[in-house]
């Protein structure tokens, strides 16, 4: 049954801080394979989100392939996470 992920949650989780302290700076559309999400707290950026997909290997029907998000925090490339959500899931931001 899908649901809706939210992106914003998880990242505050990381950091650890409140949802409600992270605020959107911008989203890129590249298509509908990619989708960047740049998220502020108190002003100042602090993480760049990135969705891709749906992945679907191959013999993996519509509906059934997964967005891979990763997240990098910080200025540097050292503070990344991953997680895989399924395809039929929304991902709010």
């Amino acid at each position: 049954m899908p649901t809706t992920w939210d992106a914003r949650s998880w990242l505050a989780g990381l950091i650890g801080c409140s949802r409600d302290e992270l605020a959107v700076r911008s989203i890129d559309r590249y298509g509908d394979a990619e989708t960047q999400v740049r998220y502020e707290r108190d002003g100042e950026a602090v993480a760049r989100l990135v969705v891709r997909g749906p992945i679907r290997p191959m013999s993996v029907m519509a509906g059934a392939g997964t967005w891979a998000v990763s997240v990098r925090i910080g200025t540097g490339s050292e503070d990344v996470h991953e997680i895989d959500i399924p395809e039929v899931d929304e991902v709010a931001y």
